[in-house]
């Protein structure tokens, strides 16, 4: 498995129909990073697309194994922006081999989407001084069991769609009185191009942080209708902050401009 990208696999076809049925909703779900080594508590980011805004469906478990028996502890999510969710959890992880199990609430029951290897995904100090954001926002607890599922199944799975933002906290994702340089002709990946060696970052990381600051610069919000005429704001370092992995970030935009593209 890449560093620096941990995907979930695709179901495989045996799947009972309504397993099926309940992830025909996900468009994409991978870790974006570790903010913890073993012996610690758990702090994770989540990179989560999909086609509606019931986040609250999904449960997020870390299982490991300790003292020859199997343990589970399920992890608080909090809302980082459109498509990335924080996760913690207050019991130490002391398994190298731990996995990150997450599910979703269906008509008949909680099923497991997808157990990845939390250990492969990439450390990110960086990460960690976003997890404690004072404007995270908490996610409604599904409360939800998890089946049981095989030990080497994973998916790379096309998940719910992100959590909105109150309106209150977008001006948080700009920087005051800065504005991007563009014309009528300019696209999004152009002007991504453009800022991507002054942010550190990759094209895929600029043109989501310009996404993600400027939602009403794109028609219907959607990431591949960016208006003309219509001037676009900086994204805050904290929004910068957020892409730093080129491999993730392509990923994530790539699921989300498939799911614009067919709604």
């Amino acid at each position: 498995m890449r560093k620096g990208l941990i995907e979930a696999i695709i179901l495989g076809f045996g799947l009972l129909s309504y397993i099926a049925t309940a992830m025909a909703q996900v468009n994409h779900v991978s870790i974006n990073s570790r903010q913890f080594e073993v012996n610690h508590l758990p702090q994770l980011k989540v990179n989560v697309v999909a086609q509606n805004d019931d986040v609250s469906r999904l449960g997020f478990y870390i299982r490991q194994l300790e003292n020859n028996k199997v343990e589970q502890q399920k992890l608080t999510v909090q809302a980082i922006n459109h498509f990335l969710l924080q996760l913690n959890g207050s019991e130490i992880i002391s398994d190298s081999n731990a996995q990150l199990i997450i599910t979703e609430a269906t008509s008949t029951g909680a099923v497991t989407l997808a157990v990845v290897a939390i250990f492969d995904a990439p450390y990110s100090l960086n990460g960690a001084k976003i997890a404690v954001n004072s404007e995270h926002r908490p996610i409604p607890d599904a409360n939800l069991p998890v089946m049981s599922t095989s030990k080497h199944q994973q998916i790379d799975h096309r998940v719910a769609q992100v959590p909105s933002v109150p309106s209150s906290t977008i001006g948080s994702t700009q920087q005051a009185n800065c504005l991007l340089e563009r014309d009528n002709s300019d696209t999004l990946w152009r002007i991504a191009n453009r800022y991507k060696q002054q942010w550190n970052t990759s094209v895929y990381g600029a043109m989501l942080a310009i996404f993600e600051a400027n939602l009403l610069a794109f028609s219907k919000q959607k990431i591949h209708l960016l208006l003309k005429d219509v001037p676009l704001n900086c994204p805050s370092t904290m929004i910068l902050a957020q892409y730093d992995n080129k491999a993730v970030d392509k990923k994530v935009f790539e699921a989300i401009e498939a799911k614009h593209a067919t709604q």
